[in-house]
């Protein structure tokens, strides 16, 4: 496997708050769709958040793509990118508008960034609302453009923080189709985030699963469904609920 993402040691504990995250060492394979799994508060964002270098870590090292995040910040910002859970858009500018500009702002010409959000707002079914301004869009399609914007210069990584909250369920399907062709067909790395644990299911084949900012299992998505449910097949979903349910948790591998 050629590691795409890689976390050694990565601590953080937030000024007068908890200690989010306590030693992460997690590998993410090229090309995978690989899905983190947990409870709120368990880590999940602070974790997204450091690789996206919004935030600092306060020690250990990680890299993306072998770009060192100190040493390549810009490179790892055009490699990689990010739909977080909150919806940053300018509310007085359209959504054409900011797919464009996002465009121009990665170095794509007039006509390619114009070519690139008519791409994009096909792809996630946004042509009626191209002109509305951002503060006038549904939820669902603020999430859309979110994820949209993400996209506009072809990255590699791709972040993903619950990106299909308040989406509905056609949109949802829509959402999907667009990501999985990206993995599968352009080989694009997908790091997901969701509560949503039937689309983890369905999309993803790698997880690892964290709580209380320590990792408690890495592997394959159907491995730990049988390592929690060996007599029975069962979803994902009912496999981590079954997890979080026993009191005391059985050792799982973490790879």
């Amino acid at each position: 496997m050629t590691v795409e993402i890689l976390f050694k040691s990565i601590t953080k504990k937030y000024r007068k708050g908890p200690e989010a995250l306590r030693g992460i060492d997690l590998e993410v394979g090229k090309g995978e769709l690989f899905t983190l799994l947990g409870p709120n508060g368990a880590g999940k964002s602070t974790l997204v958040k450091i690789a996206t270098t919004i935030i600092r870590k306060d020690s250990g090292q990680f890299s993306i793509g072998e770009h060192n995040p100190h040493r390549d910040f810009s490179p790892i910002r055009r490699y990689i990118g990010v739909a977080l859970q909150d919806n940053e858009l300018d509310p007085a500018e359209t959504a054409e508008n900011l797919l464009t500009f996002q465009g121009r702002l990665f170095g794509l010409t007039r006509n390619q960034a114009q070519q690139r959000t008519e791409e994009l707002l096909d792809a996630f079914e946004l042509q009626t609302e191209r002109a509305k301004k951002c503060e006038t869009l549904s939820g669902g399609n603020k999430r859309r453009l979110h994820c949209a914007l993400a996209l506009v210069h072809r990255p590699r990584v791709l972040f993903l923080d619950e990106p299909t909250v308040g989406m509905d369920p056609e949109a949802r399907a829509r959402f999907w189709q667009v990501i999985t062709h990206l993995n599968k067909k352009e080989g694009v790395t997908v790091f997901l985030t969701t509560q949503y644990l039937e689309e983890a299911d369905k999309h993803a084949t790698q997880m690892a699963l964290i709580k209380d900012g320590t990792i408690h299992y890495g592997g394959t998505v159907e491995s730990f469904k049988k390592l929690v449910n060996a007599e029975k097949q069962t979803s994902l979903e009912e496999s981590y609920l079954a997890w979080m349910d026993l009191k005391s948790k059985p050792e799982l591998p973490v790879n």
